[in-house]
């Protein structure tokens, strides 16, 4: 599986409120950390390394930012209270922002 499709699955990106192709490539993009020879992802001989967790709270916090007007029942009478998609978003993001390792250089 490449970066992109896992990041789509973590994403539920075709879930409402749902992420463009341009959106989940972007937010992967933005997660674009050194790979493991130390190289950046400015550099030539970069190998494709991302930051999977980090992407995906911020899909989700897109999807949050959506969802986050929606306060009736949609459809009416169905029980779906969409508010609760905002709050589902937000439990995600935070989930996967737990997730983030962290990492620090230390200058000998």
């Amino acid at each position: 599986m490449t970066p992109l499709e896992r990041l789509k699955t973590l994403a539920a990106w075709e879930t409402e409120p749902v992420l463009t192709e341009t959106e989940v490539e972007e937010v992967l993009d933005a997660a674009a950390v050194a790979d493991n020879e130390g190289n950046s992802p400015s550099n030539d001989d970069w190998s494709p390394t991302y930051d999977i967790n980090k992407a995906a709270a911020e899909a989700w916090l897109i999807k949050a930012a959506r969802a986050s007007a929606l306060t009736e029942v949609d459809p009416p009478e169905s029980g779906i209270v969409t508010s609760k998609v905002f709050d589902n978003c937000i439990v995600m993001a935070r989930f996967y922002a737990r997730r983030r390792v962290s990492t620090i250089s230390i200058d000998t």
